[in-house]
């Protein structure tokens, strides 16, 4: 078998995917996913002087360890046979949460934001499953509820004053940003998880054949639930980041970072459809989306037209996967 896992619960479950087609189509995405990223790398090189500096690149990876932290939750989730359109407002929202707390309890702000964002993720999981509410609905309706109450703890900015929060966006280990490191961390736990327990292998299951997982007596609601709870969680982490990243908590940021979080993860060979898709690619697909807006900025591309580029690539992304797999069942016939 290729690195690219497939759904495949405890036994084998009726409609399981075709190892030799996984074989194939894993293959093949992770060549072009690691292919991609050398390519983007060699188009920054040649584009601007300035992009392998050590400022750019320190830059990059602040941003990358922020939207990564967040595409780790949204992976979760995709992967699981959903998508979470809150994150960007649970960001916005467990930012402001950090802004106004941090200067009464320090540090402990950051796991409070992960609380008050795993509530968020709470309401969508339980919509999607007790309410049977599509994902795209659900997780809509609870990006509507997070903004308001982003709005509501402050209709503008609060400053960040508190230097334990603030040291966490400039502390470094050595050319390593801290911020990276966490990201890191975040991305082991969450790839040893899914790979070394059971509740892991359900998350697989789900989103390869959520019936058939459940004929197998995988606990289909439960485990949607806890991914969204997840992905609610890191989107705190991802908020509280943020906000020591810029020095303040603002309710009107990360509109559109939930668009982000789920191009990166596509871009990374992520199944759209759920089922399959490694971490470590999707995370490679974090830095190839912030490396090509990265390099666009560089060489001075309009913003409208960076926002056509983007929509674009996302299209191929998205489309690229589902023409291979119309033709499935003729590759599979021929085998």
């Amino acid at each position: 078998m290729s690195g690219e896992r497939v759904a495949n619960p405890v036994t084998h479950l009726p409609g399981e995917q075709s190892a030799l087609w996984a074989r194939l189509t894993g293959g093949l995405s992770g060549r072009a996913v690691e292919g991609l990223f050398l390519l983007v790398v060699l188009i920054g090189f040649i584009a601007s002087p300035k992009f392998l500096t050590t400022f750019n690149l320190d830059s990059l990876l602040h941003q990358a360890a922020i939207l990564g932290v967040l595409a780790v939750g949204q992976y979760v989730v995709v992967v699981a046979g959903g998508f979470d359109l809150s994150v960007g407002a649970v960001v916005a929202l467990t930012g402001m949460v950090t802004a106004r707390t941090a200067g009464e309890i320090g540090l402990l702000s950051v796991p409070l934001a992960m609380v008050v964002g795993g509530v968020m993720g709470l309401l969508s999981g339980l919509a999607v499953t007790i309410g049977r509410i599509p994902p795209f609905v659900a997780t809509l309706a609870v990006l509507g509820i997070a903004r308001g109450l982003a709005f509501t703890v402050g209709n503008q900015g609060i400053v960040i004053t508190e230097p334990a929060i603030l040291d966490v966006n400039d502390a470094a280990l050595g050319p390593i940003p801290a911020v990276a490191l966490v990201w890191i961390v975040v991305a082991g736990l969450v790839y040893a998880f899914l790979h070394l327990t059971r509740s892991g292998t359900y998350v697989f299951a789900i989103g390869g054949n959520a019936d058939s997982a459940r004929l197998a007596g995988v606990p289909v609601a439960r485990v949607k639930v806890g991914v969204y709870v997840l992905s609610g969680c890191l989107a705190g982490l991802a908020g509280t980041l943020f906000a020591a990243r810029s020095g303040s908590g603002s309710p009107g940021i990360a509109n559109g970072w939930e668009l982000d979080s789920i191009a990166a993860v596509v871009i990374g060979g992520v199944s759209f459809f759920g089922g399959s898709g490694r971490l470590p690619r999707a995370m490679l697909g974090v830095l190839i989306y912030l490396m090509l807006t990265n390099i666009m900025n560089l060489v001075n591309v309009d913003a409208y037209v960076q926002n056509v580029l983007k929509g674009a690539l996302i299209l191929a992304a998205v489309t690229v996967p589902l023409l291979i797999r119309r033709r499935r069942p003729a590759v599979r016939s021929s085998l």
